[in-house]
């Protein structure tokens, strides 16, 4: 014998429709916040790079190309904010900063702003 569905044409559970809400929201919330990350482990990423190249560069073209890229990302550093750093004993090369950025949450007119705090840094041998 085979057992027939019943007939529920047009309706849905309210729980899926909940759970559906939930995982849009999360994802809209969860975009901003990874635009803020993504742009500081591209930016920790390019101070890796430097680091690696620090042998074959000097200080101030080293510092030229992170505050150009760090411009480009939108990221507020300037000449003054970066600090390179040699040392001669041990022979090594220190790249450091810091900022702040915003995550601006904007939700059914719930307004939320989340400062964080980036301090990109690399250290090598040179």
């Amino acid at each position: 014998m085979v057992a027939h569905a019943r007939n529920r044409s047009g309706k849905t559970h309210v729980g899926c429709l909940f759970s559906l809400l939930i995982v849009a929201v999360g994802i809209y919330v969860g975009i901003h916040v990874a635009e803020v990350y993504f742009r500081a482990y591209r930016l920790q990423d390019l101070v890796n790079d430097q680091v690696t190249f620090a042998p074959l560069l000097t200080d101030d073209v080293i510092r030229r190309r992170l505050i150009a890229y760090s411009d480009t990302l939108g990221v507020p550093l300037g000449q003054r904010d970066w600090t390179v750093r040699r040392t001669w004993s041990p022979k090594e090369i220190t790249i450091s900063a810091q900022y702040r950025d915003t995550i601006r949450i904007e939700f059914l007119g719930l307004r939320r702003v989340f400062v964080v705090e980036f301090k990109p840094y690399g250290r090598g041998p040179l």
